[in-house]
């Protein structure tokens, strides 16, 4: 059973996170000044028919990339807005995930934040078993940011 969600899944794809398939977030249970709960469903997940078919487990890759959005999320919700991009990560993974595990559970601590950079801890859980544990560090590129960029590339190609 799920708890409720502060954030549904046609919520979470209103920020500036993957949609469709690679939204990896189901939904978000909590998130507070330092903290963010979000969940993903694994009973229809598209994964599970493609990734070895006869031994079908959860890849590492997506719960890297959950990871990422469980801390977007976070920043979202913190008042950051812009485009978030994952730039470091390192991961340890203990159990495979499973299709019979049903939920994973993503308990995510943002560690430190300077100006757009977040850096989290998340702690994923399969049923109720801690199966990986993941260091992410996010950018969040603002619209100024981005408008920067492109004027200082306008200006080298100029030069050229």
């Amino acid at each position: 059973m799920t708890k409720a969600s502060i954030y549904n899944r046609s919520q979470l794809e209103k920020m500036f996170l993957p949609v469709g398939q690679m939204l990896q977030l189901d939904r978000v249970t909590n998130v507070d000044a330092e903290h963010v709960v979000c969940e993903l469903d694994l009973a229809e997940h598209w994964v599970f028919p493609l990734h070895f078919p006869a031994d079908p487990i959860f890849p590492g890759t997506l719960l890297i990339e959950a990871a990422g959005q469980a801390i977007a999320v976070w920043a979202w919700h913190n008042g950051l807005r812009g485009r978030p991009r994952l730039i470091r990560n390192s991961a340890h993974f203990d159990k495979p995930v499973l299709l019979e595990h049903g939920t994973v559970t993503l308990v995510a601590s943002v560690k430190r934040r300077r100006q757009t950079i977040c850096i989290g801890e998340v702690n994923v859980f399969a049923g109720q078993q801690q199966v990986a544990e993941i260091q992410a560090m996010l950018i969040i590129i603002s619209q100024l940011d981005l408008a920067l960029g492109m004027e200082a590339l306008a200006g080298q190609n100029a030069a050229k």
